[in-house]
């Protein structure tokens, strides 16, 4: 597929800011939630936006916009189905894919779901992750950039302490079950790196106004992994290389580019990345959230804490997590019913207008 805008290659803005990294992510959470009725019912979104189908498509798509890489699913309920088993048949199909079109692969281990087999909370469970994390890392040496594990006070809280996901907990005090996830990613990390010292270990989380929920508590798993908290656990500062902040709408207090600041005072040694972004899918059009994030961003980079990647997630349009049938349109493509992709609005045009200013390479 041509490339529907020349790239126009700048090396600062007119804020003399370096240009940043165009990062795209793949939506593939694929926990099991509770239904109100009591059932049970797995989210698998790779299957609902029919990437599993559109693979060759999506990564087209992506590379026509100038993305540098994407962020996608390893799966690891499908990818491994049972203890020492594995099933490579996903995960070679989407290396491929990133090979032929060219596109960074920057690999979402663990995206709050994990296999029926698995019990989380046993002490062997860290040993099954890192047995998962070192396969792929042999099998496919060629990937640099990983996320261990995305959201996990995400997956904390909704499946520890609200008991709406996987494993459906719910304790007052989720504290032993963010010590048994951190196990679980310092275990996996020791894994990657044991076999590729030079991988990229990124952890994404949640980075949001500190009116309702402190940035200590938003920061507890990054503590912990680094570690700056329970160091027992065997957190070590080598084995997170990237502080990812994952925002969407909240009360903006204070405002984003301050979150960055602070996240840039607490880990002054990390590079920080914008892992996730996208606007609210009603009442907004993305260009609008696209341009108030680039401002916000750069507001922060001319005050001393630079960003080398922007993500834009998801970058085809996802469902609810409550009800899959409804299409929340926050991509920078919406799927047709016949599950072909289509532009969202003016987004395209927006990327395209955001490398020629110089915010982007």
């Amino acid at each position: 597929m041509s490339q529907p805008y020349a790239f126009i290659q700048s090396t600062a803005d007119i804020f003399g800011q370096a240009p940043m990294q165009l990062w795209a992510f793949l939506e593939n959470s694929d926990f099991i939630r509770r239904n109100p009725d009591g059932s049970f019912y797995r989210m698998d979104e790779v299957s609902l936006i029919r990437h599993d189908e559109f693979l060759d498509t999506d990564y087209r798509l992506m590379k026509s916009i100038g993305a540098r890489g994407v962020r996608d699913a390893a799966r690891w309920y499908l990818s491994h189905p049972a203890p020492g088993r594995f099933d490579w048949t996903w995960i070679d199909r989407m290396m491929d894919a990133a090979d032929q079109h060219e596109l960074g692969m920057y690999i979402d281990l663990w995206h709050y779901g994990y296999p029926d087999w698995l019990d989380i909370m046993s002490t062997d469970a860290p040993y099954h992750f890192a047995e998962f994390a070192a396969a792929i890392a042999e099998r496919c040496p060629t990937i640099d950039y990983w996320c261990i594990c995305n959201e996990p006070s995400l997956l904390i809280e909704m499946g520890g302490r609200q008991g709406i996901w996987t494993p459906h907990l719910k304790l007052q005090d989720a504290t032993e079950f963010r010590r048994q996830v951190s196990r679980m990613i310092i275990e996996a990390s020791k894994a990657v790196r044991a076999f590729n010292p030079d991988a990229v270990l990124v952890i994404p989380e949640p980075w949001h106004a500190t009116d309702l929920n402190s940035e200590d508590n938003q920061a507890a798993v990054f503590d912990t992994v680094l570690g700056l908290r329970d160091p027992e656990l065997g957190g070590d500062d080598t084995l997170c290389d990237v502080i990812g902040l994952n925002h969407y709408r909240d009360s903006t207090l204070p405002p984003l580019h301050r979150l960055i600041l602070n996240a840039g005072k607490r880990y002054p040694e990390k590079p920080i990345w914008l892992t996730e972004t996208s606007g609210p899918p009603i009442g907004w059009q993305q260009t609008e959230w696209f341009w108030w994030m680039m401002s916000e961003v750069r507001l922060a980079n001319i005050a001393g804490v630079p960003t080398e990647v922007f993500t834009w997630a998801p970058a085809i349009s996802m469902y609810d997590w409550t009800d899959e049938t409804v299409q929340l349109h926050n991509g920078i493509w919406i799927i047709e019913p016949d599950g072909s992709r289509i532009p969202n609005g003016r987004m395209i045009e927006a990327v395209a207008l955001a490398r020629e200013y110089g915010y982007l390479e």
